[in-house]
């Protein structure tokens, strides 16, 4: 594939096992589109999504690729000039294994790994013989990120307290030495040398060790991921703190599309942008766009193709505003504008927010009419500008992406009703407005659970020609609470005008959220979605 790519490699990362696991055919869509925009290579964050010989409980009920399978995605991103590699976990996010019983023995923590334990590496060279036997490359992603905790679990109950580092550096030399009997070069996450450095992979000051590169396997190498803004010297502190570790570095950015139904295409290209242009001056030659399923994978990976194809041009030495926007429609069948609109629905006054704003539809919808407080921080013009939006996603043309679209706009017309249908109802119970309670038990009320029932169906359809059926269980599960939790409001508002016995939800003092100076209208970020619906925990 010709390119005029200023990196060795451009990537692009999907997460299969964190909420959904895109189906074959999707799968090699996005293949068709991202070699199209000029990336070269695609990684299938796969943690447990992949089935293992004799392990049957492994993925179980969770969806994944077979050896097979993964064999004809690789042949097919081979025909279109990309080369697929896998991500599988060694250490930590292994979370899901915890839900077995016949894998307690190998777990330190409810998530991480026994180091040393002999049985924990004859299973981590199962994950990595059988992806030997699934894809042809020879670079494979182990992860070991986030494993706070490491050591600190079960280990305590075999051994003496050991320092952090010293299990992490102890476990990475044991699977490196696992890999290279396969052939491969293995890469991992930067952070945990910077919480074992600094305390934080947030900070950008600490002193890395003299001996700490010493330490690190000659068949490993490093992929830092960064996902926020930053500025020029915090990025080359960074960089040259992750090179002082491994001199074989490379980048990983993000398209948000993590959290929440919408994803954030502008700040993500806003972010991305610099990142590209501090790669050149500080001289790192492959760069990494992350696709994570976080909380329920709800969004769509088609949602962050601008993203990923400003990435792709500007990765070619392309100012943003330089990109070809009529390429992107001539590939992907849909105005790149229009696509953008999904990112409004956080947005829907169409704003101009450098800021990432993800989850105010999420805040809009969880946020209890009864109980919640978040709904205060928002326009009492709110509903009026969703039903505008709902009018401006049906108005796109959308081609083969018109399920995807249709998505935002019947979840749009339910934020049209419950946006602001809290604060009314709290105002008319504690105002006496007993005309406008009974207004929204009858009529607002059913009109939106109404709504709601459409969309639910809607996005069922959607699921099932995106991702494989597990998951869905858990959108399920958030949908049907709410809609019974509605159902049960309009009822209780009507035996309060009957019988006047007080609302006991109702008769509490109103608060905002205690951490308002960093939640606003504007600024809406929550990836708990437990702590949107309720203060008592489930």
């Amino acid at each position: 594939m010709k390119t005029d790519l200023k990196f060795q490699e451009l990537a692009v990362f999907i997460e299969c096992s964190t909420g959904s696991t895109p189906t074959m055919e999707t799968l090699k869509n996005y293949i068709d589109l991202m070699s199209t925009f000029g990336y070269t290579h695609l990684y299938l964050g796969l943690t447990d999504a992949y089935k293992m010989e004799g392990e049957p409980y492994f993925n179980f009920c969770r969806g994944g690729y077979t050896t097979e399978q993964l064999q004809e995605l690789d042949s097919y991103a081979e025909t279109h000039g990309m080369e697929l590699r896998v991500n599988i976990q060694v250490l930590g996010h292994l979370h899901f294994l915890s839900q077995h019983d016949c894998y307690g023995p190998l777990m330190d923590t409810a998530g991480v790994l026994m180091v040393g334990q002999e049985e924990v590496y004859q299973f981590v060279e199962k994950m990595i013989a059988t992806m030997s036997k699934s894809v042809k490359s020879r670079i494979i992603h182990i992860g070991m990120d986030e494993t706070h905790g490491l050591g600190l679990g079960r280990y305590l109950d075999q051994h003496e307290y050991t320092d952090t580092r010293t299990l992490f550096i102890t476990h990475l030399q044991r699977v490196a030495e696992i890999a290279k009997k396969y052939g491969y070069l293995c890469e991992i996450w930067s952070d945990m040398f910077y919480y074992m450095i600094k305390g934080s992979i947030f900070t950008d000051d600490g002193v890395v060790p003299d001996d700490l590169k010493d330490s690190i396997p000659e068949n490993v190498r490093i992929v830092h991921w960064c996902y926020r803004q930053q500025t020029d010297e915090a990025f080359v502190r960074q960089m040259e703190q992750v090179r002082s570790i491994c001199d074989e570095v490379s980048l990983a950015g993000c398209a948000y599309k993590h959290i929440g139904l919408a994803p954030d295409n502008k700040f993500s290209i806003g972010v991305t942008k610099h990142q590209i242009e501090m790669c050149q001056k500080v001289n790192v030659e492959r760069f990494m766009m992350t696709l994570w399923s976080d909380a329920g994978a709800h969004c769509s990976i088609y949602a962050v193709l601008p993203t990923m194809f400003a990435a792709a041009e500007m990765a070619k030495g392309k100012a943003y505003e330089e990109i070809d926007k009529n390429k992107f429609k001539d590939v992907v069948g849909v105005a790149y504008d229009d696509f953008m609109l999904l990112d409004n629905l956080n947005n829907p006054f169409f704003k101009d927010l450098d800021n990432l704003n993800s989850t105010r539809s999420y805040f809009g919808l969880l946020s209890d009419m009864f109980l919640g407080s978040y709904d205060l921080m928002f326009d009492m013009h709110t509903n009026d500008a969703y039903a505008l939006l709902a009018k401006k996603y049906e108005n796109v043309e959308a081609g083969e992406y018109k399920m995807l679209f249709e998505n935002y706009r019947l979840y749009s017309r339910v934020l049209s009703l419950k946006m602001n249908l809290g604060v009314l109802i709290r105002d008319a119970y504690h105002n006496n407005k007993a005309d406008s309670l009974r207004k929204y038990a009858t009529q607002d009320i059913p009109q939106m659970i109404e709504y709601m029932k459409q969309f639910v169906e809607h996005y069922e359809d959607w699921w099932q020609t995106e991702n494989m059926a597990f998951g869905l269980e858990v959108h399920h599960l958030y949908y049907g609470g709410q809609l019974r939790r509605w159902e049960y409001v309009a009822k209780r508002i009507l035996q309060y005008l009957e019988d006047g016995k007080p609302i006991d939800e109702m008769e509490r003092e109103e608060l905002l959220p205690s951490y308002i100076p960093y939640y606003g209208e504007d600024r809406c970020f929550e990836m708990n979605c437990h702590k949107l619906i309720s203060r008592c925990g489930f």
